[in-house]
């Protein structure tokens, strides 16, 4: 199993999701899925996100709410969830703003799982 078969089965089983990465805490993409007609720009999202997970997660641990491990954001068009699957990278996945997010977040929950067993 690869990590593009873990994000293209969330997709299979929540067609809301329609792309993904496996990220560097460097903001880089390791390797990534999209479903068939996905225009996303996942090199750039992934960059961004890596910076906004920092971020939230250094504000959660400051607060007293531990580990950063989940941010969630969404907009007009879509949402992103990122999860961390180790000290080194997160899962990221785009979902149309038609998705169930905490049938989502599940579902993430589930692939991180399975992205650990790859690393």
């Amino acid at each position: 199993m690869t990590f593009r078969d873990i994000i293209e089965a969330m997709h299979k089983r929540d067609s809301a999701v329609t792309s993904g990465a496996i990220v560097g805490s460097d903001g880089l993409t390791v390797e990534e899925w999209r479903a068939p007609g996905d225009s996303q720009d996942l090199f750039a999202l992934c960059a961004e996100t890596a910076q906004f997970f920092r971020e939230s997660a250094r504000i959660a641990l400051e607060n007293g709410l531990g580990e950063g491990r989940e941010a969630f954001f969404s907009g007009d068009k879509g949402c992103v969830f990122i999860h961390r699957v180790n000290e080194g990278y997160s899962l990221a996945v785009v979902a149309s703003n038609k998705v169930i997010p905490g049938r989502c977040r599940f579902l993430l929950r589930q692939a991180v799982l399975r992205a650990r067993e790859i690393l």
